[in-house]
């Protein structure tokens, strides 16, 4: 029978990958692209087995979630005396925690009495700036000093081909998004002679795997460098909405000057 007086202690909770001695909570940039697990104490009055004929007594759990004035319900189930163990976990994924600045996390135990006994809130910070960095994009078909010229193995004005490597990051799913601007230096600086343009692509689990390429159209992304120009290559990785990464920039300079003057693949 349930109890009038029953108490419930909540222990503090945990979090997988973020440490207890931090008070504000900081979570490294691997938990906010992977998720994470909170784990949660058994409590000292856990539900004991039931005298017989009578029914099991149980515990419900909620967890919530606070951030900018909003508290969510992330996490809820019920525990009979049959679930008794050491620690109880819950998740917490990358979308929960997609949102930058500070959340606060605890969790509520309600008896059968319907008594209530929350936890202390666990501060956390959400920083993803601190995004690791990937590798930078690849231009199989530069030349051994970096340039895409009329005679490279695929010439320029054919388009160019990126390549971006293989990161134990990637999953399948996960949307690539690349991007790509020419200046008028040799050096990724100056003149902008191309607007920043986007290339998105999702990657397959081949492509998480082995690496992939990325292709730029030559008009009209390609056509406005010519004479001792240049592009950046850069890109960032989108997981469910989240950037979970960013790659370092990659340089390819661009030359489509032939004997005469006049450029391959024709003027800009």
């Amino acid at each position: 029978m349930p109890r009038a007086n029953q108490k419930i202690t909540a222990a503090d909770l945990t979090i997988d990958g973020v440490s207890s001695a931090d008070p504000d909570g900081q979570i490294p940039a691997d938990i906010l692209i992977k998720g994470t697990t909170g784990r949660i104490p058994r409590w000292v009055n856990f539900p004991a087995p039931p005298a017989p004929g009578q029914p099991a007594d149980y515990t419900n759990l909620y967890v919530y979630w606070k951030q900018n004035g909003v508290e969510t319900e992330i996490f809820r189930a019920t525990y009979t005396h049959v679930d008794d163990r050491p620690e109880f976990t819950f998740p917490i994924t990358a979308q929960q925690m997609s949102v930058d600045g500070v959340a606060y996390i605890y969790y509520v135990l309600e008896g059968d009495s319907g008594n209530e006994d929350p936890s202390a809130e666990r501060k956390l910070t959400i920083d993803h700036a601190v995004l690791p960095t990937l590798a930078e994009p690849q231009f199989p078909d530069a030349t051994i000093h970096g340039y895409l010229n009329c005679t490279s193995d695929k010439p320029v004005f054919e388009g160019v081909r990126i390549k971006i490597q293989p990161d134990s990051v990637f999953a399948a799913l996960d949307e690539c998004v690349l991007t790509w601007q020419g200046f008028d230096s040799l050096n990724g600086s100056g003149a902008a002679l191309t607007p920043e343009h986007e290339f998105r692509q999702v990657i397959s689990q081949d492509d998480a795997d082995n690496g992939f390429i990325v292709f730029i159209p030559f008009n009209p992304y390609v056509r406005p460098m010519f004479d001792n120009d240049s592009a950046i290559a850069q890109y960032k990785l989108y997981r469910g909405g989240v950037a979970i990464g960013s790659s370092d920039k990659g340089l390819v300079k661009i030359d489509r000057i032939v004997s005469g003057g006049t450029p391959c693949g024709g003027p800009p």
